[in-house]
């Protein structure tokens, strides 16, 4: 039995020993150097619609050990624009080589044909007196780069109510992921509504105009239709109130009206936005 305890003792230095050198050689192995990624320019220009593909053009990795590691590349971000006005942002890629040695690089992005984000309205800013309507079911928003983006939608309006006839302001605001955001304040027509009142339908409900451009007002007008149903003529249809002034950039609205007769009147609103 005295003898052991010095086996165990040999065992143990015999096993650590093994160990050590185990671990010496597979650290020995190990790459430290993280790949290199290679760009061609400092700034790459693409369309809004670009893929992934598009944007790590002009790139490439290598890595000591591993050769070429192009592949392995991926977009890490995209951040929040730079500069709005050039539409220029940057974004960030990775690559990583068979040893997990990651690197990262990051150079300027511009998008070509970018734009705005863009308001839309699911039906005219008429609202019924007494109603409970809730605005965010009139109003969506797309955007060039991510599509529909109503879900970004909020509505700023603090003092709104439906309790009485009148005029009032929808104040709504949208953010993209550039960080680009666009403020609508949009003219809310509430009334009564006869619901035996013919029906003004317009092409679209919000429609954008550039600045300084000709606007017609009686262009949006699509259909009207008697509470019957039947078609009754465009041009019976006048124009009670225009605010537009494609001079100055702002939203503004037209009010189309028509009458049955004195007590059967049908409004419909346009919102207008002048943009550069």
């Amino acid at each position: 039995m005295r003898f052991i305890k010095p086996i165990v003792i040999i065992v143990f230095i015999v096993g650590t020993a093994l160990f050590v050198f185990k671990w010496a050689s597979f650290k020995g192995s190990l790459d430290s150097v993280p790949p290199v990624i290679h760009m061609n320019s400092k700034m790459i220009e693409v369309n809004t619609n670009a893929t992934d593909r598009d944007i790590m053009e002009g790139l490439q990795a290598t890595d000591k050990k591993d050769g070429d590691v192009t592949a392995g590349l991926v977009i890490e971000s995209i951040s929040k624009f730079t500069d709005r006005e050039k539409h220029i942002c940057n974004v960030t890629y990775a690559v990583e080589d068979s040893d997990h040695n990651v690197t990262k690089a990051t150079r300027r992005l511009r998008y070509r044909n970018y734009t705005h984000p863009k308001y839309y309205l699911k039906k005219p800013l008429r609202i019924e007196t007494g109603s409970e309507d809730n605005l965010r079911d009139f109003i969506g928003a797309t955007d060039c780069i991510e599509g529909d983006i109503s879900r970004k939608v909020k509505i700023l309006s603090s003092e709104f109510s439906t309790l009485s006839s009148g005029d009032s302001t929808l104040t709504a605001q949208v953010t993209n992921r550039l960080g680009d955001t666009v403020t609508l304040k949009a003219h809310v027509l509430i009334e009564d509504i006869n619901y035996k009142s013919p029906t003004i339908n317009l092409k679209e409900n919000l429609a954008y105009i550039k600045k300084g451009k000709t606007f017609n007002e009686r262009k949006y007008i699509d259909s009207v239709k008697s509470s019957s149903g039947k078609t009754i003529p465009k041009n019976r249809v006048k124009i009670r109130n225009s605010t537009v002034n494609t001079r100055k950039k702002g939203s503004y609205y037209v009010e189309y009206v028509i009458n049955e007769n004195k007590n059967n009147e049908s409004v419909t609103i346009l919102t207008v936005m002048v943009e550069d």
